[in-house]
């Protein structure tokens, strides 16, 4: 039995027996620089057992590509043998992100893939989403044509995979990647309008410019007016946001923004050391710690709060805290005690929500419900000082 016969009948015993007959038979018409190895050829016939076998034997085989410019990997996913895919990507998660031919990555072959049915279209998605978690940098890989994988989904109208590359996009916040350009300066929104995607469209507004331009100077409302979709209530939308837009931002491209005199925003970020992220992370751990100490001294105040009602009256003023009238639930801290505590306890609260709100700052722009949920906190910090009653 030869090599490829191994191959063929995906038997592991039958290569490791080839193999002690002769060390150098994987080595065999791989030493030039572009080999077609035997993992090559396990790989595009989805012999699994056997490709593994081999890619941990010769890890290197993994990363090399053939003379039409394809990794194992490639070969696999081409051939739609996607749990050989999938096993190389335990291996080495780090093979998505080899480069073969025009710059495609295992990423891009994937998120253009699509199934003949709906049967067949669920694997690819799977795989893509396992792809994505695996390695998370594998999305700012781009194609010779500066396309990244959601280009290439757009492209080939994968709705699908789409959905799955923006809704990860959306939790790992890296939805900025929705507005790179490719090697004409379109966005995934331009091409969207190009080729009459209104479900595509429909997704991407919230995320680009509809008045970003491509190096043809054609914004993507520009190009939808060409193309209609013919849908009328995109075309409505598409147009307030047109508006809305011209209102609230300045179209500024990359240099006139450098150009600029730095912002307050800019400039309290260098002052105060806090664009460095270790930093920022070590002040927002302290002070958060501190706003979670100070919240739940106000839920358990010193002294508690009282749990019976009582009408008594005392007969002096000697007498015991709890011969006092009070009603179950208010607080059993009274007088000047409780004003210094009540005091310090919100003061210190509020400033180390400050704090959180200040060393968030440089992160404030792109996400602004921090500082909506800092306010829902300092107004849920309120609510229990609702029981302590008058004096």
């Amino acid at each position: 039995m030869t090599l490829q016969d191994a191959i063929r009948h995906d038997n592991v015993g039958e290569l490791y027996s080839l193999i002690d007959s002769n060390e150098m038979l994987l080595d065999k018409g791989c030493t030039g620089p572009f080999p077609h190895t035997p993992l090559h050829q396990a790989a595009a016939e989805g012999k699994t057992n056997v490709a593994m076998e081999i890619a941990m034997l010769k890890p290197s085989f993994a990363r090399k590509l053939n003379k039409r410019g394809h990794s194992p990997m490639h070969l696999a996913l081409q051939n739609r043998h996607y749990d050989t895919a999938r096993a190389l990507m335990t291996l080495n998660p780090k093979l998505i992100r080899v480069r073969g031919r025009d710059g495609i990555t295992p990423l891009h072959l994937i998120a253009g893939e699509e199934g003949n049915n709906e049967q067949e279209s669920k694997e690819p998605l799977e795989l893509l989403a396992e792809f994505l978690s695996a390695c998370k940098s594998s999305i700012e890989d781009l194609t010779s044509q500066y396309q990244t994988a959601v280009h290439v989904a757009v492209n080939k109208n994968n709705l699908k995979a789409f959905e799955v590359l923006l809704g990860w996009l959306k939790r790992v916040h890296l939805t900025e990647i929705l507005k790179w350009k490719d090697k004409c300066g379109n966005t995934v929104l331009h091409i969207a309008m190009s080729q009459g995607r209104p479900k595509i469209i429909k997704l991407l507004i919230p995320y680009i410019n509809v008045n970003t331009k491509n190096f043809h100077d054609e914004t993507a409302l520009e190009i939808f007016r060409r193309n209609p979709s013919g849908d009328l209530r995109l075309a409505i939308r598409l147009y307030w946001v047109r508006y809305l837009t011209i209102l609230f931002t300045s179209n500024l491209s990359l240099s006139q923004f450098l150009s600029m005199e730095l912002t307050r925003h800019e400039k309290l970020v260098l002052e105060t050391g806090l664009g460095d992220k270790s930093t920022r992370d070590m002040v927002l751990i302290v002070t958060t710690l501190i706003a979670t100490a100070t919240y739940q001294a106000v839920l358990s105040p010193p002294g508690g709060y009282w749990q019976d009602n009582s009408s008594n009256t005392p007969a002096n003023s000697s007498a015991i805290a709890d011969e006092k009238p009070h009603k179950a639930g208010e607080i059993i801290l009274n007088g000047s005690n409780l004003h210094k505590f009540t005091g310090l306890n919100s003061s210190v609260f509020v400033l180390s929500i400050l704090v959180i709100c200040y060393t968030a700052a440089p992160v404030a722009p792109h996400h602004p419900g921090l500082l909506l949920n800092a306010l829902f906190w300092c107004c849920l910090h309120c609510r229990p000082y609702n029981r302590i009653p008058e004096i």
